[in-house]
């Protein structure tokens, strides 16, 4: 049609669904939990420790080389690998006692092994562009909508991160996660990225009750350090 206008670029913000994905697996993992988790999770001095910040893979030095495995022995057994999901957004391990919650083209929410604590890592498209500082808002600002009392975690700050080639920001946040009558102080420790144009957002969260986020960072380590990026 003659002097149509063309149709505006559709706008993509990190979802709120896809922020808190992590926190909605928790909640259905609560309902199994029982009393013991929620008395352990009301104890007033717990802390959340430095979150996911004190998680993540130190980069390597430039010009080091990478080491070279040696080679097998012919017929020993050849140590299995973990398993792994894919998307187009990333890559993400998935180690022995690990399983896949959530999937979609973007994201993928992993269960630890115990059962009380969940990872969500996603990356994709923004339109508009979003720094990794306008990210991080967005994302206190999403999460304080579903829970009001979202604050930052005592002893935590932001802090600039560095993640599998991702720069951006990692801090923790606490707040109250309430199902099935119980109440339990939460933690959400998150790192989020943005490529050098913002056109590209990459987001990892980890949830689990206050007092288990240090276990539950060590546990997820090799996840961390085996997140491959697949958009720059």
């Amino acid at each position: 049609m003659p002097g149509a206008r063309p149709a505006p670029a559709p706008v993509h913000r990190v979802p709120l669904m896809l922020i808190i994905s992590a926190v909605v697996v928790l909640v259905v993992l609560m309902a199994g939990i029982g009393t013991a988790i929620a008395i352990i999770g009301n104890n007033p001095g717990t802390q959340a420790g430095a979150g996911i910040a004190g998680g993540l893979p130190s980069p390597s030095p430039e010009g080091s080389p990478s080491p070279v495995g040696s080679p097998s022995p012919v017929g020993s057994p050849v140590a299995s690998q973990p398993a792994t999901e894919s998307n187009a957004g990333e890559s993400v391990p998935v180690p022995a006692g690990w399983s896949v919650a959530d999937k979609t083209s973007e994201s993928i929410t992993l269960i630890d092994p115990n059962s009380d604590g969940a990872i969500t890592v996603a990356s994709g498209l923004s339109n508009p562009a979003q720094n990794a500082q306008q990210l991080h808002d967005s994302v206190d600002k999403g999460l304080a909508t579903k829970y009001p009392d979202v604050r930052s975690c005592p002893a935590s700050q932001t802090t600039p991160a560095t993640l599998n080639g991702a720069s951006g920001l990692a801090w923790t946040l606490c707040f109250t996660l309430t199902s099935g009558g119980q109440s339990l102080p939460a933690a959400s420790s998150l790192f989020v990225g943005a490529s050098s144009n913002g056109g590209v957002f990459y987001l990892v969260e980890l949830v689990t009750i206050q007092d288990n986020l240090p276990s539950l960072v060590d546990e997820a380590r090799p996840i961390l350090a085996g997140i491959t990026w697949k958009l720059k």
